[in-house]
């Protein structure tokens, strides 16, 4: 009994963290799930993190200069040819949490936030979402489905 928990627990921690980038076709466009690509701050260039207290500062969903780029270098967007920089993002705790939380983390010479994936929308769960091109999800340990994401962000 004790070897199948294992194992079990095992598969779904293969599950959570070996795939980086989950793809999926929705007809010519593609939605992006991506799960954060550097865990250490060591690996996020300097004239990124100079800039750290320059995000998070407000509520706002537009994400401004420093916050797109941070967040564009994190989850490696540059391959899709998407920036995150003044587009709308929804966080599914909050934005200046989530920033105030990497602050602390940076400061502390902690490892970055854990659990945090970025969900890219096609135009149409974008319209459906409430207008949202993407939304941030931290501190979790299982995917959630887009679907769940979309109707979360539609009852807000």
């Amino acid at each position: 009994m004790n070897k199948l928990l294992i194992i079990i627990c095992l598969e779904l921690l293969g599950v959570y963290y070996s795939p980086n980038r989950f793809c999926y076709s929705n007809t010519n466009i593609k939605q992006e799930i991506l799960q954060r690509q550097v865990h250490d701050f060591a690996e996020i260039p300097t004239e990124l993190l100079t800039h750290i207290d320059k995000m998070g500062i407000d509520s706002s969903l537009i994400l401004n200069e420093y916050e797109g780029k941070y967040l564009n270098y994190i989850f490696k967007t540059d391959s899709l040819k998407f920036s995150l920089v003044g587009k709308t993002v929804a966080f599914l705790e909050s934005k200046t949490d989530f920033f105030e939380d990497e602050r602390k983390r940076f400061y502390q010479k902690s490892t970055p936030v854990e659990g945090t994936v970025l969900y890219i929308f096609t135009n149409k769960q974008k319209v459906e979402s409430g207008g949202y091109d993407a939304a941030v999800i931290y501190w979790r340990k299982f995917l959630l489905p887009i679907e769940k994401v979309i109707n979360r962000l539609k009852n807000e």
